[in-house]
């Protein structure tokens, strides 16, 4: 098959749709598919080199609201050359302009800002999404949350989740020891990680609050990612559990792998969530979770089996549940979070669910 992907995100920027794309296209292309993405032009850094996936950069100008007007235009220049089977656009701003109709359309909607147009509602808003979501003949989600549109649409609708490369995100006994000791690490010293941006809707100012709640006395708190929540957060973890957190900053991927294998659960206290791709990476890694029912988060997470959910927004829920998890076997539970993994959540499976979807519209 002849694949274009379009995602105005793409590494080397960070997020979930830009590792979704990257990791998916890559599956894609091993299984012998031929695919171009088309990606937002960098004015800083490269695309992380390939042997197997053509990147078509596009330079959008001027304002925002004319980028899917540039992007169509493009996607027109390159349809003769690139003769794709089926176009797949991720993010809802490819699509304000788009209308080709000489191939099938896939959609996926990835955020969690599709969720606060559903919430705030409004006449223009929803005329808005009736009208984008008309072009679709496939119409994609990473979340249940996600799929549910609140008016009829005529695309063949199919959640399939984010997924990870199992063989990158393993358990690294070495690189347990060597990170231990450069956190300063007991062993007898439970630590739970948190990997994303600090920011509302990631609900990390809840993880720093039930601080205050947990009962493990010995337990540090590792949390890596930035944004304007940082220093609020870093108030309340000195408050209530002072001399065993560290916060690490923004970071990239591959510096981050070697502190899941230092970890022993992960923390995902999110408001809005998706598959979560970082909750997946600590599974593949041999974690137990701790995470809220919202999004796409309960599909990772057998309740008692390779950790808890909790409610959101409730920072006792949450101390209780970490609590709860700290009094389990951790490598019981993180055990059958790799096999989790390894049977529903690898690239490999994530890409011929797709695959088979694009069956469905061509």
């Amino acid at each position: 098959m002849n694949i274009l992907m379009v995602s105005m995100d793409f590494p080397p920027t960070v997020g979930g749709i830009a590792a979704h794309v990257y990791e998916l296209s890559h599956a894609m292309a091993a299984k012998g598919h031929k695919v171009n993405v088309v990606a937002r032009a960098l004015k800083h850094g490269t695309y992380p080199p390939s042997d197997l996936v053509d990147i078509r950069p596009i330079a959008l100008k001027f304002i925002a609201p004319l980028y899917g007007l540039q992007i169509r235009s493009f996607i027109r220049d390159i349809l003769p050359e690139v003769k794709p089977d089926i176009i797949h656009i991720h993010g809802m701003g490819p699509l304000e302009w788009y209308n080709i109709t000489a191939v099938p359309l896939v959609y996926t909607n990835h955020t969690s800002g599709y969720l606060n147009r559903i919430k705030k509602g409004g006449i223009r808003r929803m005329a808005l999404l009736k009208r984008l979501f008309k072009k679709p003949l496939l119409f994609l989600a990473p979340s249940r949350e996600l799929l549910e549109v609140p008016f009829p649409i005529t695309a063949v609708q199919k959640f399939i989740p984010n997924g990870v490369d199992s063989a990158k995100y393993m358990f690294d006994p070495e690189l347990r020891n060597k990170f231990r000791k450069k956190l300063d690490l007991q062993d007898n010293q439970p630590m739970g990680i948190l990997t994303r941006r600090m920011v509302p809707k990631n609900g990390v100012a809840y993880l720093a609050k039930a601080a205050k709640y947990i009962t493990n006395d010995k337990m540090f708190l590792l949390l890596i990612g930035d944004g304007p929540e940082k220093e609020a957060l870093e108030g309340s973890l000195y408050r209530y559990i002072p001399g065993r957190y560290r916060m690490l900053g923004a970071m990239k991927h591959d510096e981050i792998i070697p502190y899941y294998s230092a970890a022993d659960f992960s923390v995902l206290p999110s408001l809005m969530e998706a598959t979560s791709i970082s909750g997946l990476e600590a599974m593949a890694s041999g974690l137990p979770l701790v995470g809220t029912r919202v999004g796409g988060i309960p599909e990772l997470i057998e309740d008692g089996k390779n950790g808890f959910l909790c409610e959101p927004a409730n920072e006792k829920d949450l101390a209780e549940k970490i609590d709860l998890l700290l009094s389990k076997d951790l490598r019981k539970l993180g055990d059958h979070s790799r096999a989790m993994v390894e049977r529903k959540f690898d690239w490999q499976k994530i890409a011929d669910q797709t695959l088979e979807a694009y069956e469905s519209v061509l």
